[in-house]
Order: structure tokens, then sequence, then C-alpha cells
């Protein structure tokens, strides 16, 4: 009980938010009761509607880790958005990050309640967010504030695709001025009754079947996730399109996969739909994406190009890209980092220690550094960062460098454990951040 009480007190040295031109920044979020934990019944958020649904103990019982801390979050976020102007109407998309799935209709029932225009939202289960798995929600957000751009206009739902529709509670597509924030989109086949899992080669067209050899064993292997990464990206493709947009206009990618092994065929498929000038890239791989056995979830973040923004790529000179990706890509202000880890650990100090944990920090510390001086810009320009540990107890090896690193500046934050936090083989950490490279500096309007 004591380490989950630490380890909240160091998630409150960051803001809960950060305000940089029309954006607002959420960090991660648990559900916490008066005393400070996260809620374990309905009793510890009483009146906060839609209330449990069930009068039966048995059920309620179980239901209620997930629903009430669903319902403490949603309460939340409404006092957050409105210290800024804004409300739920106006969230672009959120993380909802989960300990088990299983639990996904008690928070959409939630979310149904408050969400009459919902956000676009990536959903995929993940390990703890609190060493002793108090937990069970986890929700990161970006939300729009339209006053302060009033040229940018209204926060739109987007029809994108519209033979496909959504499988849940969420929509496609949300525009706020020249950006679109996409859902995280999974190879299932909402066009068609009943929609199916994209399961092999033969449940896509021929031009996706490239990496088809004939060979039972082979095609065994690799077909399922070379199948479902192609469906995917053609899927985003169509919702890009049907919004008015394309996939050269894509700025961020975060692609989860429920194992880290599909990497290598993942990335055949996906160095296809962008042979030249990659957006960025952060890989992950976690407990649990989509459903119905899918097995991997791509979220794109892309850019109207009729809307006056230039999308451009920062590269260094001689940077070697590790895999079809950009090092930061930047639109009108707006930009995205390629994940960065710190280097893999060896078989012998895995178990290793919070020196080891230290220097892979500080290793993704330098290359941030990096990447933000070739777009003439520091730490303080990041407003977002989103940190991918195997273990969560780590976590305060790498928040103590963090803390020295971003000193006074800090982004808004979110700490997720994960089986694998990037494709290199054993590495422990990996970091992903959203910068603000406009005119205005950003600001922390809330701890």
């Amino acid at each position: 009980m004591d380490a989950t009480r630490n380890f909240l007190s160091l998630l409150k040295r960051w803001p809960s938010c950060v305000a940089a031109g029309p954006f607002l920044f959420v960090g991660g979020q648990m559900g916490l009761a008066r005393n400070g934990r996260p809620c374990a019944s309905y009793d510890d958020v009483r009146g906060l509607p839609p209330g449990p649904g069930n009068d039966h103990a048995w059920v309620s019982g179980m239901e209620a880790p997930m629903g009430a801390q669903a319902l403490a979050i949603y309460a939340r976020y409404r006092e957050l958005l409105a210290s800024q102007g804004t409300g739920l109407g106006n969230l672009l998309r959120y993380h909802v990050y989960q300990r088990d799935k299983r639990f996904f209709p008690v928070f959409d029932r939630v979310r149904r309640h408050h969400e009459t225009a919902p956000p676009a939202s990536t959903a995929v289960g993940v390990g703890r967010f609190d060493p002793d798995e108090e937990a069970r929600l986890y929700i990161d957000a970006i939300a729009y504030r339209p006053s302060v751009r009033p040229a940018y206009g209204a926060r739109m739902v987007l029809g994108g695709s519209t033979r496909h529709a959504a499988a849940a509670h969420f929509s496609h597509v949300i525009g706020a001025g020249p950006y679109l924030f996409v859902a995280g989109q999974i190879p299932v086949d909402t066009s068609q009754p009943g929609a199916p899992l994209v399961r092999n080669y033969d449940d896509i067209p021929e031009e996706g079947r490239f990496l088809r050899v004939g060979r039972s064993h082979e095609d065994a292997r690799n077909g399922p996730i070379a199948a479902q990464t192609w469906f995917t990206y053609d899927l985003i493709r169509q919702h890009l399109e049907g919004a008015g947009s394309s996939l050269r206009q894509v700025l961020n990618l975060i692609v989860y996969l429920q194992d880290m092994r599909d990497f290598p065929t993942f990335h055949r498929v996906h160095e296809r739909f962008f042979p030249q000038d990659p957006p960025a890239l952060t890989v992950i791989e976690v407990g649990e994406v989509g459903h119905k056995g899918t097995l991997i979830e791509i979220e794109p973040t892309a850019v109207l190009p009729a809307k006056g923004v230039t999308r451009r790529s920062v590269n260094a000179a001689r940077w070697q890209a590790p895999a079809c990706m950009s090092m930061l890509v930047e639109a009108g202000g707006l930009a995205f980092l390629s994940g960065i880890s710190g280097g893999g650990a060896t078989a012998a100090g895995r178990a290793a220690t919070r020196d080891q944990v230290a220097r892979e920090s500080r290793a993704i510390v330098a290359e941030l550094k990096t990447r933000l001086a070739l777009a003439r810009a520091g730490l303080e320009r990041i407003v977002h960062l989103t940190v991918y540990v195997d273990d969560i107890t780590v976590f305060p090896a790498v928040g103590s460098v963090l803390e020295r690193a971003f000193g006074k500046h800090r982004p808004a934050l979110a700490v997720l454990e994960v089986p694998r936090p990037a494709p290199p083989a054993g590495a422990r950490i990996q970091v992903t951040a959203i910068a603000w490279l406009g005119e205005d500096t950003p600001i922390a309007v809330a701890a």
C-alpha cells in the first residue's frame, strides 16, 4: 500500500495538463477517491452519474473498480477542462489504458453517458499503473481550446470512411483546424455483417498479399500479422481520404502489437505504405489490442493540406534510422517525436538495477535534446511525455532523471507498464513525446 502511495506522490510532481497553442495536453489520470487512492467501490463516487447500473452486490463488486474509477476520471476531466474554458465536447483524442480489457464494456457504459459526440480513442490492455495494482484504468488526452485560435473553427466529427462503423462509442476522425486526430484502427472489417476479423492473406485483396510465399508454414506464421497490418493501413487510408487528407500527410503513428516478434513482418508492410519521408513512429507491445484476436492497433495523426499548414520532417544529416520513421515530424507548430529507447540491457543486467535504468533514461534525455535541437527547440517545448516501462517499480529511477532534465518546465506525463516497451531486445524503457514549436510558450496549468 505504501508503494502505491509513494508512486502517486511522484506523479503529482508533474502537471496534470499543459496548454500550448489551441491544445490542452492532459497527462495520465487515475480514478482517485477522496483519500487519494484509486477508487475501490461505487461508494467512493456516490452521486456521480450514471452510477453502478446494478443493485446486486456480486455484480457491482466485480465491476466496481473499473466503473468507479471511470466515473472519477470523468469528474476529474470535467474539472480540468472547465478550468481552461473548455469541456468534454472538445476532447479530440484520448487513450484508454486498461489493466483488464474484459471490463471494457463497463467503461464504455460510462463513456456513452458522458459523450454525445465522442472523441477519437485508442483502447489497449497494458500492465500495472501503480505498484499495488489498485488502478484499473488510466486515461490521457488532447483537448481543444477553440477560443485560442478562432480561425481554426469548431471541433468537427468527420466522416472518414463511410463504409466502416466504429467498433465502440468513439469517432473515427476528429478535426481541429488543420489537424486530424484518428482513432486507433484495428483489423476488424466493420463494413461486413458481423464485423469479421481479418485472419490471413485470403481476407485481403491480392494487392495486399505481396509477402505471401505459397508455403503453409511461412504463410501461417507471417500471414496473420501481414494481412492485419495491410488491412489496417488501408483502412487508415480510407479514413484519411474520406476526411480530405492522405497517408502522405500523416505526422505520427503509434503502433500497438500483441507480440513484438511480429515487428519485422509488420515493418515490411509498413514501409510499403510509407516509401518516402515517413512519419514519426512508436511501436510497443501491449497486453491486449483491440478484440476478436486482433494482433495490431494503429493510431495516426495527420493534417489537412487544404488548411494552410505544411508537414515537415526533421532528421539528422547522417542519421541511420533503425526503422522506417523520421526523428521528428511537425506541422503548424505541433510536433511528434518517434519513440526513443535507451538501448537494450544485457541478460545478466536485466534483473539489475537502478543504475542501469538511470543510464537508459539519461540516454533517452540526450536523444530528446538532440532531436529538439535540430528543430531549434529545447526540452521546455515538450508538452506531453509518455514513458513505457517493463516494470512500473523502476519509474522512480526514470522519474529522477527526467525531473532533473526538465527542471521547472515539465510536460504532462503518462507512465505505463507494458510487456515489451520497444523493439530492441532488452530495452526496459521507451519514451515518446509531443512538442509545441509554435510562437507561444507551453504553460503548465494544473498540478
